[in-house]
């Protein structure tokens, strides 16, 4: 009888350490306490003129205060930008936006903070946190090229035409019957022209991952680009300024120490 007991109190003492550990393990699983110092995350967004992709990297600051370095890199769109088609052409003519200068791309490079409103109160809840950035903006401008027909002979089955930039002031672009369509894209990047210029951002973002570590959040705001000169995008309206774009994102990405 006493070697059994024996026996069975050796075996609860190997077998004590073991059960003791795998609860430290589960506790460091479990724990949602920890403060992460860093994040990086990436995403996609729309907004007012275009869409975007958009990558910030945070360090905190203080526990509700983060400082964030932001890159976006988007689409920027006239507001009076309209596609047409030919109407004399059923089955060659390609969309375009008549008047359309340059395409035109903005990298933005900025830094700011990120500030918790309202902290998640448990796994699964969600994050309010107030943004706002300021930073450079470079404006990347490349001429749009369209299909121009140059034999007025020309019929919906047989079309002669050429590839030429857009030209508003030309006698031969001056009406949409005078295009099939939009040409290749790729033509015209030997002649893309930079303008400098800034802008700010403040946004909401609402954090919702279910894991500490994960991030995923949604993301709406207001950006301002300015440019000194003002890039020119259409032929027929006013080139601006100050560029004001309502913007929604989602972003995921991790944190880490």
């Amino acid at each position: 009888m006493m070697c059994k007991v024996l026996r069975l109190l050796f075996m609860g003492y190997l077998l004590f350490p073991l059960h003791g550990s795998a609860q430290d393990t589960d506790a460091v699983v479990t724990d949602h306490n920890i403060l992460y110092r860093k994040e990086a995350s990436g995403g996609v967004f729309i907004h007012s003129n275009g869409l975007g992709a958009s990558f910030k990297s945070g360090r905190q600051v203080t526990t509700g205060k983060k400082r964030i370095i932001s890159i976006d890199f988007v689409s920027l769109k006239h507001p009076k930008e309209y596609k047409v088609t030919n109407p004399n052409l059923i089955e060659n003519s390609k969309p375009f936006v008549f008047g359309k200068l340059n395409y035109v791309y903005v990298l933005r490079g900025g830094w700011g903070y990120q500030n918790i409103l309202f902290a998640k109160a448990e796994k699964g809840g969600v994050e309010v946190r107030y943004n706002y950035y300021g930073g450079l903006s470079l404006g990347f401008a490349k001429p749009m090229y369209l299909d121009v027909i140059i034999d007025s002979a020309s019929s919906d089955r047989f079309i002669v035409y050429d590839t030429k930039r857009y030209d508003p002031t030309s006698p031969e672009q001056q009406e949409v019957t005078d295009f099939v369509g939009r040409g290749p894209f790729f033509d015209g990047f030997s002649e893309i022209k930079v303008y400098p210029g800034a802008h700010v951002k403040t946004s909401l973002s609402f954090e919702y991952s279910g894991w500490q570590r994960k991030i995923a959040a949604l993301e709406a705001g207001i950006t301002v680009d300015y440019f000194p000169n003002a890039i020119p995008i259409m032929a027929f309206n006013k080139n601006q300024n100050f560029y004001f774009n309502f913007f929604i994102s989602l972003m995921w990405g991790a944190k880490y120490n």
